[in-house]
């Protein structure tokens, strides 16, 4: 078994302990991006892919985040992406295992705990998403790391965050009340494919690694919304920096 392999089925382990926890809890979520793709075209993980992922909706967040205290063996935390910015979708962490992987700053092996990406979508209008993200992942970034540019640039974000945060919290209000059919990837985070919500719910299950997990209801056109014609391999095959 290649290193890879095994690093697949630890993810496998993780994911049915988030399983688990979120269906005795009530949270809603199901597979997503990659790892829906693997479901559909290969029956589990793409045979290059390296990690997990997985959408919650927003309100749920704060609940997850409660269940998931310091008190629990896999809480889910934010933590700093590949790139080496402040991340802004959680990650469902088991402090229990390690990764090591490329730090991109350094180029030096970093020991990181086993994940799962856990984005978080809520209602709203894909124009104003990407008005409000470039201020407001910018301003995340230069406040909490990631971003060292310069202290007036980081000054700079100090001032306009509030402003930033503001403008989030009336687009998410607007959101709720005119476009509750398009769900979006939270602010600050540079996706931008629309997820409709009739074609999640109500949600099925797909068959991925001999489990079933949660999974939109019309996979074929959530995929193609994502991917285009998702069931054409790609050229190049990518994965992140995990070192195996």
């Amino acid at each position: 078994m290649t290193a890879l392999r095994e690093h697949q089925l630890r993810l496998l382990e993780l994911l049915k302990d988030f399983d688990s926890i979120c269906s005795k809890c009530g949270i809603t979520w199901w597979i997503d991006s990659g790892t829906l793709l693997g479901a559909v075209r290969h029956g589990g993980f793409i045979p290059w892919d390296d990690d997990v992922d997985v959408c919650i909706l927003a309100k749920d967040l704060p609940k997850i985040k409660r269940l998931l205290s310091a008190n629990c063996p896999y809480p889910l935390a934010f933590d700093s992406d590949h790139n080496g910015k402040t991340r802004l979708s959680p990650r469902f962490i088991d402090k229990s295992q390690f990764i090591t992987r490329i730090d991109p700053q350094s180029g030096l092996p970093k020991k990181e705990n086993l994940w799962i990406d856990t984005f978080v979508l809520r209602p709203g209008n894909l124009i104003v998403k990407k008005i409000i993200d470039p201020v407001y992942g910018r301003c995340i970034r230069r406040i909490y790391g990631g971003i060292q540019d310069g202290k007036w640039k980081k000054a700079l974000a100090y001032m306009v965050y509030p402003l930033a945060w503001v403008a989030t919290k009336a687009a998410s209000a607007l959101g709720r009340a005119f476009h509750a059919h398009n769900l979006l990837h939270d602010f600050g985070v540079p996706f931008y494919s629309v997820r409709r919500s009739e074609d999640i719910f109500p949600l099925g299950r797909i068959e991925f690694e001999g489990q079933f997990f949660p999974a939109p209801a019309r996979t074929d056109k959530y995929l193609r919304r994502i991917y285009g014609d998702y069931m054409k391999l790609p050229d190049k095959k990518v994965s992140h920096d995990i070192q195996f």
